[in-house]
């Protein structure tokens, strides 16, 4: 956070963050809520980004009500938040999907 908040004073440029939502692991509320203390140090844009189900991975993609909640509670407290849907499913060819074929 200190590298970060340097770069903007020295900058003044925007920080992203890159948010990318797991079901049952970082999609609820309270998680919104602890990100919103990082973006309360210098202006951020928050891109959360669907997370694309692979083959051998633990990892399930959050549900678009839980990711949309997420959104609006950080919206509602004057976050900059755009949301990342997931193109190409359909043919395995989202986002990360393509690399774990073989």
């Amino acid at each position: 956070m200190e590298a970060l908040e340097y770069f903007y004073n020295q900058t003044g440029n925007r920080i992203s963050y890159e948010y990318i939502a797991f079901q049952n692991f970082n999609d609820n509320i309270e998680d919104a809520k602890n990100l919103l203390k990082l973006c309360k140090r210098f202006p951020v844009r928050v891109n959360i980004i669907e997370y694309n189900p692979i083959d051998g991975a633990p990892f399930l993609k959050a549900t678009e009500h839980k990711i949309d909640a997420f959104a609006q509670y950080l919206r509602d407290h004057n976050v900059m938040v755009t949301v990342r849907r997931s193109r190409g499913k359909d043919i395995d060819a989202a986002c990360g999907q393509l690399a774990n074929k073989e």
